[in-house]
């Protein structure tokens, strides 16, 4: 009986470790890893354009490329095909610097001369990955909130660090690891006095030094109000953000840039992505709806890119990607801004190829600990995507073999159907250990 015992709790063990292992060895060397799809919406040629990687080889990749990388490709909206140079003379505002190189700047696009200068100025990319949002990875429970006005050109960490608790806001020393009392005093009664509501639900800042200027944080109060807090000579200043009706943010991406026009973006509860825009000192900044077809944060990327003439929103999941274009208006809203052209994607990556049929068929069911969605490391078990129709059978099999074998030695009795019971469960993850663990092989 302990022996059995024994042999069940070892054999469960090395079942959890194959499933883990096993799946990661054959991926490595049999299933070619492809990052997601890059599309970009082309102010050339008016429509969605796209870079991929394929599995294998593609046949007009190939004659485009002169027979090189032909596993990746680059086509349109429409299925057409290009090579590398005409896919970036169709993305001026990307490879800009490659046209200069080549004497194809300024380019002009509808009605504008745009020099390098013009299209420095106007790029920006913005990204929300979905494994950024609150409660999707490790939660940072002190923060630096830096100096906006250092004394110096460049940004400095400040000595101390900051936390919101239940009934304020706490800074403590990170020298001494005591409570700074006088500056969590000044903060705390800025934030009441301003209307703040204690706890926060959010902070939202970029919280790093490599940046062109301080733009504070966003603070997501108790109630759903939206704050702005900024350190100035070690003083408070605290705006409220106006908010439309019914609007509660959800999650708060900051990031500062030299042309001082969108501080980032403000993600709300209802799915809808807010713009903020700049509004010079002392003042909150503007938002700007943006309506994006088939978003859904909790699973999917999402990119923003501006340039001088467009900006394209691209969401996408692991297997599609959804891009949508717009021309920013002059005076901003509260009405969700509408795309001018959509695009939808299968993307490569998501293609079955025989390798991954053969990995459904001989792993049941996979144990991992990253996820592509989110950054906590927690351990999930998922079954085979064709599990009833080609896992199921061939744990079947393994059993039936395994129970024939049992009985030509005379040993299927007792604890012995109950290994039938296990290779029928685990499949290969189970056979494997109890063949190595057999006394009699």
């Amino acid at each position: 009986m302990m022996r059995a015992a024994a042999l069940l709790c070892l054999t469960l063990m090395s079942v959890l470790i194959l499933s883990w292992g096993l799946p990661q060895l054959y991926d490595m060397a049999l299933l070619k890893s492809l990052d997601k799809t890059h599309a970009f919406f082309s102010p050339v040629l008016k429509k969605f354009i796209y870079t991929e990687q394929v599995h294998g080889e593609d046949e007009k990749a190939a004659q485009k490329s002169d027979g090189h990388h032909a596993d990746i490709v680059y086509k349109d909206e429409d299925g057409g095909y290009h090579d590398r140079l005409e896919f970036e003379a169709a993305l001026p505002f990307i490879y800009f610097r490659n046209m200069e190189a080549r004497g194809l700047l300024p380019v002009r696009l509808e009605g504008r001369i745009l020099q390098r200068e013009d299209i420095e100025r106007s790029r920006r990319v913005l990204e929300l990955p979905a494994r950024q949002l609150d409660g999707k990875g490790p939660a940072r429970e002190y923060l630096p909130l830096l100096e906006a006005d250092p004394g110096q050109v460049a940004l400095v960490y400040p000595d101390d660090r900051f936390r919101l608790t239940a009934t304020g806001m706490q800074f403590l020393n990170a020298d001494s690891n005591t409570p700074d009392q006088g500056l969590s005093r000044r903060f705390t009664d800025a934030l009441l006095a301003a209307g703040f509501r204690f706890p926060a639900r959010h902070v939202g800042g970029n919280f790093t030094t490599f940046k062109p200027y301080e733009g504070g944080v966003f603070l997501v109060d108790g109630t759903g109000a939206l704050f702005h807090l900024l350190r100035y000579h070690d003083q408070p200043r605290v705006t409220a953000v106006p908010l439309p009706s019914g609007v509660t943010p959800r999650h708060v991406l900051v990031s500062e840039s030299r042309e001082r026009r969108w501080l980032g973006l403000m993600l709300d509860d209802e799915k809808t992505v807010w713009l903020m825009k700049e509004r010079g000192a002392g003042l909150p900044p503007a938002l700007l709806p943006l309506s994006i077809p088939h978003y859904e944060p909790d699973s999917m990327d999402c990119k923003l890119i501006f340039d001088p003439l467009y900006l394209t929103a691209v969401v996408s999941d692991a297997t599609h990607l959804h891009a949508a274009v717009y021309r920013l208006p002059q005076a901003l809203t509260d009405t969700p801004l509408l795309p001018l052209r959509t695009f939808s994607h299968h993307m490569s990556r998501a293609q079955r190829v025989w390798q991954h049929h053969l990995a459904d068929t001989i792993f049941p069911f996979r144990l991992t600990f990253t996820h592509e969605d989110r950054e906590s490391f927690s351990p999930e078990i998922t079954l085979s995507p064709r599990w009833a129709s080609l896992a199921l059978p061939f744990c079947l099999v393994l059993a039936l073999l395994h129970g024939l074998r049992l009985a030509r030695r005379h040993e299927l009795t007792g604890s012995r159907w109950l290994e039938v019971g296990m290779v029928l469960g685990g499949g290969i993850f189970s056979l494997i250990p109890l063949l190595l663990l057999d006394e009699r092989s």
